[in-house]
């Protein structure tokens, strides 16, 4: 079945996508629910009835240079640039934290040629994203945040950490790799952790959390030795309570994007209904909806679709009804009363 949807979607425009996209979301009842076996009234730190998790994709020029789209990767950080203080400022209006996975290059004010050198570098690959020439820090402009903004983001970075809300700073790789097995050997997996774990420890951060780049698991023994928590990790189910994989990390399932595709000719008010939808089946069912975005995010999702779904999660908070934390708080409560 989804082999032949798969192919279908293949064949279609933009706009018959987005038909075909909401034809499914309500002939399969979505959003689809893993359901569980946990106490209720154990699984939320003031025994919420659901929770609502945000995380972020922090990766500026970093996540484009390879990608097979052709979007211009200096462009998409500048985006993030302009955006982030308007985000931030949102997420202060409404009082919602979020887990800005980042990469990990971004913590760095400036590097000089050489300086990654003791880093193995991943083989060539034509998979997710194409690489085939080069090394991999061919496109590392080794400058500095002023020269070289759209590389390095460390006054982004600290703009997270002074804001008035306790987000989390979680781990989206030190370069923006493939991180599954198939491409990712050991070694360069193990590189990139601890080069992260060592560019984020000046700014006093623990990470706790990941999120794959491009939704490319993998290498899942080196995040315990290193000690991640958590991560996310697409899956069948749209809603889930997070779950122990077997090596003992926990995982939680994507719900979907905030930003969907313009081109699909969706309403504004489709968009905050759909993304509400999630948010009340979690409810109804005690698991987690958790939605995720690029911070370089189109403005209309920013100014429109954004601010409804934050106060609309904020109001059902303070009936009680919906927990809103981060992948690492949510890590930590499980593992701080032993729930799972």
């Amino acid at each position: 079945m989804r082999r032949l949807y798969k192919n279908l979607r293949q064949r279609l425009d933009d706009r018959r996508k987005g038909q075909l996209s909401k034809l499914i979301f309500v002939l399969t009842n979505k959003p689809i629910v893993k359901k569980d076996f946990i106490e209720d009234s154990k699984k939320f730190p003031n025994s919420e009835k659901g929770g609502l998790i945000i995380s972020a994709d922090f990766e500026m020029a970093w996540a484009w240079r390879y990608t097979k789209t052709g979007v211009d990767h200096l462009e998409k950080g500048k985006i993030e640039r302009e955006n982030l203080p308007k985000i931030i400022c949102a997420l202060e209006k409404y009082n919602i934290p979020v887990t800005f996975a980042t990469v990990g290059h971004l913590f760095l004010k400036t590097c000089k040629k050489g300086n990654h050198d003791w880093m193995t570098k991943i083989p060539y690959f034509d998979d997710h994203w194409k690489f085939n020439n080069g090394t991999w820090f061919d496109h590392d402009p080794y400058s500095n945040f002023k020269d070289a903004p759209e590389w390095y983001a460390p006054d982004l970075i600290q703009m997270i950490i002074e804001s008035k809300i306790d987000h989390e700073i979680g781990t989206h790789t030190f370069s923006h790799i493939d991180f599954s097995d198939r491409n990712c050997p050991a070694d360069v997996a193990r590189d990139e952790i601890i080069a992260c774990i060592n560019v984020a420890r000046p700014y006093g951060i623990n990470l706790k959390s990941i999120v794959f780049p491009g939704g490319t698991w993998g290498n899942i023994e080196i995040l315990k030795e290193y000690g991640i928590k958590i991560y996310r990790k697409n899956e069948d189910y749209d809603l889930t309570y997070p779950y122990r994989d077997k090596y003992g990390l926990l995982v939680t399932a994507t719900s979907g994007p905030i930003e969907f595709n313009l081109s699909y000719g969706w309403s504004t008010d489709y968009y905050v209904a759909r993304l509400k939808k999630y948010i009340d089946k979690a409810i109804e069912t005690n698991t987690i909806t958790h939605f995720w975005f690029h911070p370089s995010l189109n403005p209309v999702f920013i100014h429109e679709v954004f601010p409804e779904v934050l106060e609309y999660a904020d109001r059902l908070r303070n009936k009680g009804l919906l927990w809103i934390g981060t992948m690492g708080s949510i890590a930590d409560h499980i593992n701080n009363n032993k729930i799972l």
